[in-house]
């Protein structure tokens, strides 16, 4: 059981604390370490256990969940700051992202944004509220759904093969290479699509609305954007249609691009270990439509905070903690 309480869960916290019983019987009664609900106490309470309220304690874990899960443009005043002034010479979020690229600022020096991000923020952040849909050239405030945009099957142009990809990424000798691939669910259109660096074997899950190759680049482009830009140098994908927008995230990102032949999924081992260990939470038969991303995010780190014997028995996250902080690192 997670040790996340949920709504429910601080609703009966707040009718056994009533009650007077001490933690540890409440503890038995909900089926929850009593240590579990001091801290919950402690976060999202007040001094007088008595005047514990579920509901202002939900809206305190909402929002430092919120803070947690920060976008770039919540990160960093500047960069939001050029995004709006690029808005309002009716720039376009494509534009602005690839004129960041081109022609950085020196204050902007090492940051870069997606055009992607930028219209997350518009439409489902604060930007929402701020009206930046205004400058946009079709002034809408709701964006059409990805899966309602046609999606077309695509060729994978520019392809490149994994035979022509540097010793160093199959001998998993330094950070940054990547595998690509897509994990699907019965009678659903649904699925995850998953990412996997080679050399620490931390990975991504994003939830997808479907296997297109649009919903397979705005996942690459979470992916890309959840670590600093030293972490990604290239990416290797099966044959499917997914991969076809691969070009896209290369020259946004400058990350290298790689095609696995025909019916070889074992040219991208890594990634393929990781969809197992991920059946291991989500059967073929799990219907996704009932998980969040935060529910997905939560198998990920999981996954992330696994010793592997590979790694020397350190985790994933421990090792690219010690990759970034430049400390020595088991190989």
């Amino acid at each position: 059981m997670s040790n996340e309480l949920t709504l429910y869960d601080r609703q009966m916290l707040e009718y056994w604390l009533r009650s007077q019983l001490s933690l540890r019987d409440i503890g038995k009664s909900m089926r929850r370490a009593h240590t579990v609900l001091g801290r919950e106490i402690k976060r999202n309470g007040t001094r007088e256990r008595s005047k514990y309220r579920a509901d202002t304690a939900q809206r305190l874990f909402e929002r430092r969940k919120h803070k947690q899960h920060k976008g770039k443009l919540d990160k960093y005043p500047e960069l939001k700051e050029y995004v709006a002034n690029g808005l309002k010479k009716e720039w376009s979020p494509d534009v602005i992202a690839g004129r960041l690229k081109d022609d950085r600022p020196t204050e902007l020096s090492g940051k870069t944004i997606s055009h992607e991000s930028i219209y997350h923020y518009i439409y489902n952040k604060d930007g929402k509220y701020e009206g930046w849909y205004k400058y946009l050239r079709r002034a809408k405030n709701k964006r059409q759904k990805r899966h309602e945009r046609k999606e077309r099957k695509l060729p994978i142009t520019e392809r490149i093969s994994v035979h022509q990809r540097p010793e160093v990424v199959g001998e998993r000798l330094r950070y940054g290479d990547w595998e690509s691939d897509s994990v699907i669910f019965s009678k659903q259109k649904f699925a995850l699509s998953v990412q996997s660096e080679r050399k620490s074997k931390l990975i991504r899950i994003h939830k997808v609305l479907n296997k297109t190759a649009e919903e397979t680049k705005y996942a690459l482009i979470k992916t890309v954007e959840s670590l600093p830009s030293e972490l990604f140098r290239t990416i290797t994908f099966d044959n499917g249609g997914e991969g076809a927008r691969h070009m896209e995230i290369k020259k946004e990102y400058g990350i290298e691009t790689y095609f696995c032949d025909p019916f070889a999924s074992w040219q991208k081992g890594g990634v393929e270990n990781a969809n197992k260990l991920i059946r291991y939470y989500l059967p073929r038969s799990t219907d996704l439509s009932k998980l969040n991303d935060r529910d997905i995010y939560l198998i990920q780190e999981k996954l992330n905070d696994r010793p592997r014997r590979c790694l020397g028995y350190q985790t994933p996250n421990e090792v690219i903690n010690n990759y970034l902080k430049g400390g020595a690192v088991k190989t």
